[in-house]
């Protein structure tokens, strides 16, 4: 017996049938990491110009604060059920380490802290944290509450795809919602048509990745409007709410009629440079929230005490997410007038980790087919890992600010990166 076949022939079609494993078919991030491990062995010691410089992945390769680490491990040492469970409730507020309050009454006070403006008086019962971080809640936890062959998702793209993943969506009807674009900001369109007789839900990533558009309260008002009057359940990732760079930008909780419509999804993966601790959190309505609360017991144990210890105590230092934020926006700006130079069409972005860029046609007279084969091209020829989109047919390139310094090749800094990376951009020809 072909073991092989008999299960490839068992396997769902959410996982792609007998092909799931056929190269690139994997999440693209996944596919360029491992292009970037077999590049990354070219690296000449010494060499500036052979380092591999990594513009993709758009998650913080600095570390989170060490005083976060050191309030897990007194956690640890101090709580007698730091191993156990935590399941739906996170730590309990019985004084190890100094957590006095339970994990989502800190949550709460975080909440009315970070955003004195919000529309309702924050309280245990409008918060639910989450195992799994945002991608967690938007794979698992708000699909089985939400979505149904009932349910039409909206889903704008560019974006984000876990949510709309096969394998997430529990076969809920997906239409593609393309961005509109004004100069270098990226809006939702107003007046989607949403197919009749079905429970429409729009995916609204928000600041935006990979565009890096926030949105002010008078477009957030706009987006509620429109979804009270067309009974739209808005799912509001804000994973860089606290990585904005423009005054205007504001959270959707500082916006009059939210919590009629809305699910907002937040975390200290960004802000904290905390992606590996998964410490997320669900803000809703109170109902909502004791819904969440029933699917996240059945889905999930709960996440390890130490860390939710870790991540309380991030959200309780607003200053160490300052200054990252401030380093990214320093980052962000050299980036900014380097790629000018080089010729690319680029802006500050209001929030975020990426600038997006069209993408060339050519370079020194090779003419790409696709933003993918533009993106392998850089790769290779020029050894700058970026991310590729295509946005109604059109190539554009993503670049982040996450990049790390390549020592060895004598690029001991963020700085040195970049100035490698605009010294390679500037001695080729493109041509938009």
């Amino acid at each position: 017996m072909d073991l092989d076949l008999l299960w490839r022939n068992r396997i769902t079609a959410r996982c792609g049938r007998a092909h799931f494993d056929a190269p690139g078919g994997g999440y693209a991030f996944s596919n360029v990491l491992a292009e970037e491990r077999e590049l990354s062995r070219l690296n000449r010691p010494g060499d500036p110009a052979s380092a591999l410089l990594t513009l993709s992945v758009a998650d913080p390769t600095w570390k989170m604060r060490r005083e976060a680490m050191e309030a897990a491990l007194r956690f640890y040492e101090e709580c007698p059920d730091a191993t156990r469970y935590t399941d739906n409730a996170g730590i309990r507020g019985d004084g190890s380490a100094g957590f006095v309050r339970d994990t989502h009454t800190l949550l709460a006070e975080y909440l009315n802290r970070r955003f004195p403006d919000a529309t309702v008086e924050f309280t245990a019962d409008w918060v639910q944290y989450s195992p799994g971080s945002i991608k967690r809640a938007l794979a698992e936890y708000l699909p089985t509450l939400f979505f149904d062959t009932q349910t039409v998702l909206l889903f704008p793209t560019p974006g984000y795809p876990v949510v709309k993943s096969p394998m997430n969506r529990y076969d809920a009807e997906v239409v593609d919602v393309p961005l509109q674009r004004r100069g270098q900001r990226w809006r939702i369109p107003i007046g989607v048509s949403i197919p009749a007789g079905l429970q429409p839900v729009l995916y609204a990533n928000l600041p935006h990745n990979p565009t890096g558009t926030g949105y002010t309260a008078k477009e957030w008002a706009e987006l509620i409007e429109w979804a009270r009057i067309n009974d739209v359940i808005l799912i509001v990732d804000e994973a860089y709410i606290d990585l904005c760079y423009s005054p205007e930008v504001v959270s959707i909780l500082t916006v009059p009629g939210w919590e009629e419509c809305a699910v907002v999804l937040q975390s200290v993966s960004k802000g904290w440079n905390a992606t590996g601790l998964r410490f997320g959190w669900m803000i809703a309505h109170p109902t909502v929230i004791r819904a969440i609360r029933k699917v996240t017991d059945v889905k999930d144990s709960g996440l390890f005490g130490p860390s939710i210890a870790a991540g309380l105590t991030c959200l309780a230092h607003p200053e160490w997410a300052e200054e990252t934020r401030a380093a990214y926006e320093r980052l962000h700006r050299l980036l900014y007038e380097g790629l000018r130079k080089a010729g690319f069409e680029t802006a500050m972005p209001d929030a975020g980790l990426c600038q997006f860029t069209p993408a060339p046609r050519s370079a020194d007279g090779v003419v790409f087919a696709d933003a993918l084969e533009c993106a392998q091209w850089f790769r290779k020829e020029l050894r700058i890992s970026l991310m590729h989109y295509t946005v109604e047919g059109e190539p554009w390139l993503r670049w982040a600010v996450t990049l790390k310094p390549v020592p060895e090749c004598e690029l001991p800094t963020e700085e040195a990166v970049l100035e490698e990376v605009v010294r390679r951009l500037q001695s080729v020809r493109f041509e938009f």
